[in-house]
């Protein structure tokens, strides 16, 4: 499958890396604005058409397009594709707005393009496996759970004003880290409504961002969650699930400065500890999930992430 990659920085940290290890997939193209700044060697680039014009790619032999672009970006090249219906793989969020996502992923749909939306934990090997512990029943039912997720934003501590912290423009900490919570409680627990939510906000350079979101969901089978996603600037970076059953508890962990590395699965039973520890052969831990996703994207399709994520947009944008 040819294929051509738009945006650079996580297109090459973690898009590139992957592909090329799958064997399946032919990057043909890599476009960027940035596109003289490329380090050809560090990234291993060869044989692959430079371009600078993401329309351009368009009129290519190409059969995926992959993005890794800001929100605003991304919702204009979604549309531009709906003339071409190539394959498209995409990130969250979808559009810089909950309404704009909701008419994006409805013509996807409609037009039947191949598509995917990269949500990471949703193919992480850990919380597949934690999924099929719930649905197997073997500690009995979810009794409640708890999300905790501390982390180091980089734009935030160091005070840059990007789109990444700016919530008008599809940054800030609901979409960018709420939005993987929300998506992955949905897949191992099920819908998710609010009850109530807590935000603190920090200010710099005349914008206002929430630092601290905490809020209290359940749905439809009375699942009690807590979740508590905040930037920190000093100490350990956590990212923990804590869940608890009729028989037992699990939790699901990392410290790790990678996101998705180093995730480790406890479970508790009956006079029994059970440690399970994810599988990673990637430097940039983000590139074993693409993987993932990209061994299966040839599967039949399959909204399922897609509603995962715009399910997770409606919730973020209740929460003010």
């Amino acid at each position: 499958m040819n294929v051509a990659i738009i945006g650079s920085n996580f297109a090459l940290r973690g898009y590139l890396p992957a592909l090329i290890d799958t064997k399946k997939y032919k990057v043909k193209i890599i476009c960027s604005r940035n596109i003289k700044k490329i380090n050809k060697n560090k990234f291993q680039i060869r044989n692959i058409i430079l371009e600078n014009n993401w329309k351009k790619v368009f009129k290519k032999k190409i059969n995926l397009i992959i993005l890794a672009v800001p929100p605003k970006l991304q919702e204009k090249i979604i549309k531009y594709n709906f003339s071409y219906k190539k394959k498209i793989i995409f990130e969250k969020p979808i559009s810089q707005q909950y309404t704009k996502s909701e008419k994006i992923v409805k013509l996807l749909k409609e037009k039947k393009i191949k598509s995917e939306i990269n949500l990471t934990y949703l193919n992480h090997d850990l919380f597949n496996k934690l999924k099929l512990l719930i649905l197997r029943k073997k500690l009995g039912r979810v009794k409640r759970y708890s999300v905790v997720w501390s982390f180091k934003g980089i734009d935030f501590n160091n005070r840059i004003k990007t789109w990444k912290t700016d919530e008008k423009q599809g940054g800030g900490i609901k979409n960018i880290f709420l939005t993987h919570v929300f998506s992955y409680c949905e897949f191992l627990f099920g819908s998710n409504r609010i009850i109530k939510s807590k935000i603190k906000y920090s200010k710099f350079k005349g914008l206002k961002y929430k630092k601290f979101i905490s809020s209290d969901v359940n749905n439809p089978d009375n699942i009690y969650g807590k979740i508590s996603v905040f930037n920190k600037k000093t100490g350990f970076q956590n990212h923990k699930i804590s869940i608890w059953f009729e028989k037992g508890y699990i939790k699901l962990f990392t410290k790790s400065k990678d996101w998705t590395k180093d995730f480790i699965l406890k479970i508790h039973s009956k006079n029994k500890i059970t440690t399970i520890k994810s599988k990673n052969k990637f430097k940039d831990g983000r590139s074993q999930q693409i993987y993932n996703m990209l061994m299966n994207f040839k599967k039949k399709q399959s909204y399922k992430n897609l509603n995962f994520c715009l399910n997770a947009e409606k919730i973020n944008s209740r929460i003010n």
